[in-house]
C-alpha cells in the first residue's frame, strides 16, 4: 500500500462549496463545486467530495476547511451576539476594541 499524499481542501462560501485535491507538490490532481446547503452544511460539503475521483481519496493524508460564512454574517449583520471567553489574554489588546465585559467567577 502507498503512503498518503495527497491533501483535500474544502471552502464552504455564501454559493459554492469547493473541493481540490492537491499532490505533494501542491498542484491540483481534482477539483469540485457544489452548492453550499446552509441549512446542512455538510451536505455541500460531501456533495463536492463526492465529485472527486473516488480512487483517490484514500490516498488523502491531510484535510483542511475554510468558509467565509462567519465573515459574511459580520458583514452583513447577521446573526446573534456571541461570546468569547479568554484565559490568560492581554487586557489592553481586548480594550481597544471596547469590546470587553467581565463576569467575575469568583477567582479574579
Amino acid at each position: 500500500m502507498t503512503e498518503p499524499t495527497l491533501r483535500l481542501g474544502v471552502d464552504t462560501g455564501g454559493t459554492y462549496t469547493d473541493a481540490v485535491l492537491l499532490d505533494s507538490d501542491g498542484g491540483v490532481v481534482s477539483a469540485a463545486k457544489a452548492l453550499t446547503s446552509h441549512h446542512e452544511l455538510t451536505i455541500g460539503i460531501r456533495e463536492a467530495i463526492d465529485q472527486l475521483p473516488a480512487e483517490t481519496l484514500s490516498q488523502i493524508s491531510l484535510v483542511s476547511l475554510s468558509t467565509t460564512l462567519a465573515t459574511n454574517a459580520v458583514v452583513e449583520g447577521r446573526g446573534t451576539p456571541v461570546c468569547l471567553l479568554l484565559a490568560g489574554y492581554n487586557a489592553r489588546q481586548v480594550d481597544k476594541a471596547k469590546l470587553e465585559h467581565i463576569v467575575r467567577g469568583g477567582h479574579c
